[in-house]
């Protein structure tokens, strides 16, 4: 759910029906694929590029009727944008500042101070971008995670009117064109390989943006202005289409690409026809008027919506949060939005001093507020990601194999720990009782350790791609041939969260003896031969191997629960106790722990868990005299994983029960 859009638009002088309608369209697609409503759930992202197009055909046109009229001047133009932008920007940031500190953790508002000053200096795609990853917080918990789209569109307006200004109007469609082409081959270099940087960079973006401007560049003739009013009923159509049924591929790619196209061909015809003066059509204009500010307002809605179920909740609580969406923004729109648009102030210097100090105090009230609410612990420390033994142990996808003296306890290791991020975990729960043993940690985030077999996503916006799979059937081939031919490892701890590779979401890569690598469906028979495989490789070459399963878990937050409830946040849901059942955590870990003993015993080789350490009479601890064990939905924490490690009996099964 980290895509937006920023319906910024241009002057209202040339009023057209359609691209009002149409930016309806595009905001109504991201809000239902926001609200995780069927049917929109793989594309309603959609909507954003959209948008891109109509912006860019909108505001070139400003830019080109200046030039042309010999009226551009680079500070009217910037100032308009600021009228127009930042007042109810402004608005929607402080009110998400003032809200957050009653609802969100501590690692939100961590987050959220970024995302405020990202959004102040233009730069918020650049900071969600830094955001995402494996170990970040979901983005359902970032209120202002939807400015960078806006952030986007605003680097655009820098560029836009430099390239006008600077090259001979002859030329201006060649270049324009050139450049969209460069970057639309750079999306699709970079979208299967790196979807996050495609995603946000306004590089990977800027071809959408420019479809529209060599839209409103473009000579087009009557006659072919009417062929192409012609083209307008199919390709709304094809609007409706292909978010509903995407293609797949990486994002952005084909389906934004014939999102974009359809939106152009809408934008390039004729205004005026009958249709056009509808109800239906009328309904969906009256909702683009206020298209930017509900686009700024919904997602927080959203967010702190969710946040105060601590999780999904029910569909009637998300339709009550767009309609008050709606009614909020129809405010925002005619208080704020729309007299500072209509607004001749008589100093522009004291207008932009006004502007600079409200952002200058939106600016630091983050940090104001933070102070105001520090809590007596720590959370933010508390619930830091667990990399296990040093940062370094955490290897990247397509980074070189690389064996780290930070990631050994005591040379010669003599226990090697290998999988995924709970892997890294459990080597923060065994370095200290195995630490004189020697004990060495080799593992990668979201990649289960499996003997030639690796998930990724169906998704087009997933970072764990097909490239993704390739990289961690790599690194487990790597691990392997490492611990085989290590002359010092005698015992290697496997273990993984091992639930993303039994998911119907996912499809498995394989890679056979030749080394080509096939894709093929997600069957629980592959993935448990593909981990018994590697204890039998392992046997092959002398080693002993155990199994360790992941810790309890029923698919909540518990590391957000236990912060949420010591810190007593705003709930719409009666605080539970944050403890797991062995019932919830059977049904959401069950096919992953049936798959594991099933591997173990086809290997010959023991499962281990700590279930009858932390679970007695069907409930499962969180938290033992005052330490935190979880920091988010499963992982462990660093102080949770080394009290384990100390007071169990793991790290001992370890040493008497590999075989």
């Amino acid at each position: 759910m980290a895509s937006n859009f920023s319906p910024t638009g241009a002057s209202k002088s040339k009023f057209r029906a359609d691209i009002q309608a149409l930016r309806g369209v595009a905001i109504l697609l991201v809000l239902f694929y926001h609200a995780n409503l069927p049917g929109l759930e793989y594309a309603g992202f959609l909507g954003v590029d959209l948008f891109f197009v109509i912006s860019g055909f909108l505001i070139t046109g400003i830019i080109r009727d200046g030039l042309d009229a010999g009226t551009f001047n680079f500070l009217t133009f910037y100032f308009r944008r600021a009228k127009r932008l930042l007042p109810a920007a402004f608005a929607v940031i402080a009110a998400v500042v003032v809200v957050s500190p009653f609802i969100l953790t501590e690692l939100a508002l961590d987050d959220l101070q970024e995302q405020v000053w990202g959004s102040l200096l233009f730069i918020a795609n650049f900071v969600v971008w830094d955001q995402t990853g494996y170990f970040e917080a979901a983005a359902e918990t970032k209120p202002l995670l939807h400015f960078w789209s806006l952030a986007v569109e605003e680097q655009y307006y820098f560029v836009m009117p430099l390239i006008l200004f600077f090259v001979r109007r002859h030329a201006w469609f060649r270049v324009v064109a050139a450049i969209s082409i460069a970057s639309f081959v750079l999306s699709l270099y970079l979208a299967p390989r790196y979807p996050d940087a495609a995603f946000y960079l306004p590089l990977t973006r800027m071809w959408e943006l420019g479809l529209g401007s060599m839209a409103a560049i473009a000579a087009i003739p009557a006659s072919r202005i009417r062929w192409i009013s012609l083209a307008r009923l199919p390709a709304a159509g094809l609007l409706v289409i292909v978010p509903f049924f995407p293609t797949g591929l990486s994002h952005p790619g084909l389906d934004a690409l014939l999102v974009c196209g359809a939106g152009l061909i809408i934008v390039l015809g004729k205004s005026g026809a009958a249709w056009e003066t509808s109800l239906p059509v009328r309904a969906v204009a009256r909702i683009g008027d206020i298209s930017y500010s509900l686009y700024l307002v919904h997602w927080p809605a959203l967010v702190f919506t969710r946040e105060l179920y601590q999780g999904e909740p029910p569909i009637i609580a998300i339709w009550v949060a767009l309609g008050l969406s709606v009614l909020i923004s129809a405010v925002l729109y005619q208080f704020v939005e729309e007299p500072f648009r209509k607004s001749s102030p008589r100093s522009r210097r004291r207008f932009v001093g006004g502007l600079s100090g409200c952002a200058a105090a939106v600016a630091i009230s983050p940090v104001a507020v933070a102070a105001m609410s520090a809590p007596d612990k720590d959370f933010e420390h508390i619930r830091r990601t667990n990399y296990g033994v040093a940062f370094e142990c955490s290897l990247k996808p397509n980074a070189p194999f690389t064996i780290h003296d930070t990631c050994i306890t005591n040379a010669p290791p003599k226990v090697l720990v290998w999988g995924d991020s709970y892997a890294m975990a459990w080597a923060s729960a065994l370095m200290g009782p195995l630490g004189d043993h020697g004990m060495q940690q080799i593992t990668m985030g979201a990649c289960d350790p499996l003997y030639r077999l690796a998930r990724f996503s169906r998704s087009s916006k997933s970072t764990y791609n097909r490239d993704y799979a390739q990289a961690c059937l790599e690194f487990n081939s790597n691990v392997l041939n490492y611990a085989k031919n290590s002359d010092h490892i005698e015992i290697v701890v496997i273990a993984g969260r091992m639930q993303t590779p039994l998911s119907k979401s996912n499809l498995l890569l394989t890679q056979t003896e030749s080394g080509d690598y096939e894709q093929v469906d997600v069957t629980t028979d592959r993935v448990t031969k593909a981990l018994a495989a590697l204890a039998t490789e392992l046997h092959e070459s002398g080693k002993k191997a155990v199994f360790i399963a992941p810790p309890p878990a029923d698919g909540s937050n518990i590391g957000d629960c236990l912060e949420s409830k010591a810190r007593e946040k705003l709930r719409l849901v009666p605080q539970s106790d944050c403890t797991i059942s062995m019932t919830a955590n059977r049904n959401y870990r069950g096919a992953a722990l049936d798959m594991m003993a099933d591997a173990a015993e086809l290997a010959d080789v023991e499962l281990l868990d700590i279930f009858d350490f932390l679970c007695h009479g069907g409930v499962c601890r969180t938290q033992i005299d005052g330490t935190i064990l979880y920091r988010d939905y499963s992982h462990l924490t660093y102080d949770g994983a080394a009290l384990i490690g100390e007071r169990s009996a793991l790290a001992s099964d370890v040493l008497t029960k590999a075989r």
